[in-house]
């Protein structure tokens, strides 16, 4: 293997792959980036065995071969050689770089243990703007469990039917669900994608006006962007029903300025930190109140809201809904309630392009 290079073409690309890369695995051969030179390109390969990511940049190559090397020396190396151009060639269990009139030597690992990666995926796909496949991600997959001890949660279930795509996330404590309308799909699916990976495929997404195709095979995934490939493989299992999670009638209902609502609860999360997150709201003839207690210090807030229904007292991890309110672009939200006690669901003031719920947590309000 030999080949020419720009530093700066060879340093993004490291810096695409590398996230596929886990700092926490016990094999060195899962530390490594494959390098393939052939043709008039370079590829760089990297992979945990969950996840995959192939980045491929021209180069000149003077002889085809491949090499697999340390993935963050590598990184660490080639990052201060971005204004240089670069050689690379492999010289036994080594691989020079060259950059001007110095060089550097980075020693090689046996390629035969590193993984195979299968591209052949191509049953089922959807085609949607990378726009809002980005905002179908961050509208939802921070709702995903952080638990090992529940995996199929550490995931997204998306489900494609009738040209859109619904995604869903839920930890036990919350659910985030967001649909899009598709540009284009082969037909009803659906899949559960773990959530790192739907944030690295996001990562990617530097054209909003472009458009993204995501192929699902099994339980495997694949995202071709800007030269870039991500393999990721699915969760399996069988997901919660969230449909039959989520009330269907409510005793009080109410429209609220979300970014009044979202300023309040940041600012009685401040104290809030004192009591668990604690944030108490008292909804009454048009008003909301929220208010935060503890040993740091108080905050008492008045919102006017219209207000249909029932008056409730109901209290809540402020985490929790300034998550998902950080997320929401609409200036008015709907929110629905039955008791205090009872899960609160937030909804479009148009529409229906998304919904959140959320258990409150139990006080009392004597």
């Amino acid at each position: 293997m030999k080949l020419i290079c720009e530093g700066l073409d060879l340093s993004n690309a490291i810096l695409k792959v590398i996230k596929a890369i886990s700092s926490k695995t016990p094999s060195e051969i899962l530390e490594c980036i494959k390098l393939t030179a052939k043709g008039d390109y370079l590829t760089l390969l990297a992979t945990d065995t969950e996840i995959a990511i192939e980045k491929t940049i021209r180069a000149e190559i003077l002889e085809e071969g491949e090499a697999l090397v340390h993935g963050k020396l590598f990184n660490e190396l080639v990052k201060k050689l971005e204004e240089e151009q670069i050689e690379l060639s492999l010289d036994g269990n080594f691989v020079k770089v060259k950059y001007g009139d110095s060089e550097g030597v980075i020693q090689t690992k046996p390629l035969d243990e590193f993984p195979q990666i299968n591209k052949n995926i191509n049953e089922n796909s959807f085609t949607m703007s990378q726009k809002e496949f980005k905002e179908l991600i961050n509208m939802t997959a921070f709702s995903c469990s952080q638990d090992d001890s529940r995996p199929i949660l550490k995931g997204c279930k998306m489900e494609v039917e009738d040209g859109n795509v619904v995604c869903v996330a839920l930890d036990g404590f919350r659910l985030a669900v967001c649909k899009k309308e598709l540009a284009h799909s082969t037909g009803n699916f659906s899949c559960i994608v773990p959530s790192r990976t739907l944030v690295e495929i996001t990562r990617l997404l530097e054209r909003d006006e472009e458009m993204v195709t995501v192929i699902i095979q099994k339980n495997m995934l694949m995202v071709e962007v800007s030269s870039t490939v991500l393999i990721s493989r699915l969760l399996e299992g069988e997901y919660l029903n969230y449909k039959q999670i989520i009330p269907n009638e409510f005793l009080t209902v109410l429209r609220v300025s979300k970014n009044q609502l979202l300023q309040s609860i940041e600012r009685a999360a401040i104290v809030a930190r004192g009591m668990k997150n604690l944030v108490k709201i008292d909804i009454k003839e048009g008003n909301m109140n929220i208010s935060a207690n503890s040993e740091l210090g108080k905050v008492d807030e008045n919102i006017m809201i219209n207000l249909e229904g029932k008056d409730v007292v109901i209290a809540f991890n402020s985490k929790y809904l300034t998550d998902l309110f950080r997320v929401i672009e609409d200036d008015f939200v709907y929110m629905y309630f039955n008791s205090s006690i009872a899960p609160c669901v937030i909804k479009p003031y148009q529409g229906d392009g998304y919904l959140y719920l959320i258990l409150p947590i139990r006080i009392n309000n004597n």
